[in-house]
């Protein structure tokens, strides 16, 4: 697949926005800075967005396009990615999805009107698509034996939900930058520490061409520890030639290159930050009921993003205030603010408290992020209307 120039031009500039640090820089850690204060976000904006009747659901996935417009792949319908223009806050189109192709769409990037990348769940395979859902180029994903695993019978990764993107297209590289997101990875106790947690995939080629990164802190231990698959994988964020990992269990920000090169770790988190327990593995009394239900009884990291506007990152924090049994009474959702080199700025709280079992994400836009924050109570809202500015 070839993209015109002018389509390769237009992404080139949005994507040149680099954030540059020295080794030092990024290698001194430091300790968790406990002397910021939380503070209100001062001003909310609600855009007021009416969804249309065929729109309901969770958000599977989204992506913001030339600052404005929002693609979204929804629960309702399933087979339609719905367009909608921010700046004249209203839905104005739909692009369809050939069922022959997607079984599970689950992530987008938009490129051009007529070359958009579409993800799909089940299998872990990316197509390319235009503006009329005409299918133009398919990426098969599936290597059986792209990195040798300890047990035969499971697959490398697969392309499913949680925070961050599932894959991102890099137009001067011609390849795609995708979080391998383990499958059944609590299982492999002694062998998830040497688990990649990157993979490129050439377009050109159609084969990947590199491996890198790792599974940190928790998610390398060999204590036998069982997340659910929403929390359980790196959330990756690139800018320019950077990528940082996050992890919604571990406090620490790891930075690597593109080239796969460790560039170290910086405290992602400030000290009242507390995480919850992670579950214990046991194959004779595996907790299925206890990796359903544990967004409903823990405070845990959520989506890391890139407001390039702004020059500044935002790490999610969703705190579970415990009722008598336990469980999140409520949950609370709080936004720590990065400069460029990741050194935390400021953290403040939302202007919302949510129900205890709520799970949620957010996307760049303008000077700070939408939120899908507030509880849906009919498909009549359009559950992107939440405004954020982190100024």
């Amino acid at each position: 697949m070839t993209l015109d120039k002018n389509t390769i031009s237009i992404v080139l500039l949005l994507s040149l926005m680099m954030f540059s640090c020295s080794d030092k820089e990024i290698q001194d850690e430091g300790e968790c800075n406990s002397s910021i204060e939380v503070s209100q976000f001062e001003q909310v904006s609600d855009l007021d967005i009416l969804a249309p009747d065929n729109f309901g659901g969770a958000i599977r996935s989204s992506y913001l396009y030339q600052d404005s417009l929002l693609y979204v792949l929804a629960d309702k319908p399933k087979m339609k990615i719905k367009i909608i223009d921010l700046r004249n806050r209203q839905f104005i189109g739909e692009v369809p999805l050939d069922p022959n192709f997607f079984d599970f769409p689950s992530g987008i990037q938009v490129v051009s009107k007529d070359s958009i990348f579409v993800s799909d769940f089940h299998f872990p395979s990316i197509h390319l698509i235009n503006s009329g859902g005409e299918l133009l180029d398919t990426y098969n994903l599936y290597v059986e034996d792209l990195w040798e695993m300890p047990m035969e019978g499971f697959s490398n990764f697969g392309l499913y939900g949680g925070f961050g993107m599932d894959f991102e297209y890099i137009p001067d590289r011609n390849s795609f930058i995708i979080p391998l997101r383990q499958q059944d990875q609590w299982y492999f106790t002694k062998e998830k520490k040497d688990f990649p947690a990157i993979g490129e995939f050439s377009l050109a080629t159609k084969e990947f061409v590199q491996v890198f990164g790792k599974y940190e802190g928790m998610y390398a231990s060999e204590e036998n520890y069982l997340l659910p698959f929403y929390l359980s994988h790196p959330i990756v964020e690139r800018v320019g030639d950077f990528i940082v990992l996050s992890f919604s269990m571990d406090p620490n920000l790891y930075l690597c290159s593109l080239e796969g090169e460790y560039l170290g770790e910086k405290c992602g988190s400030i000290p009242s930050f507390i995480l919850g327990e992670p579950l214990r593995y046991d194959m004779n009394d595996f907790d299925q009921e206890g990796i359903m239900n544990y967004n409903k009884f823990n405070s845990y990291y959520g989506d890391f993003l890139y407001v390039a506007k702004a020059v500044h990152f935002v790490r999610m924090y969703w705190e579970c205030e415990k009722g008598l049994e336990g469980e999140c009474k409520s949950k609370k959702a709080f936004a720590m603010i990065f400069a460029s080199k990741l050194n935390l700025l400021e953290v403040k709280e939302t202007d919302e408290v949510f129900e205890g079992n709520a799970f949620m994400h957010q996307i760049p836009f303008e000077q700070g992020f939408l939120s899908k924050l507030s509880d849906r109570s009919s498909d009549d809202q359009f559950i992107m209307n939440r405004y954020y500015s982190i100024f």
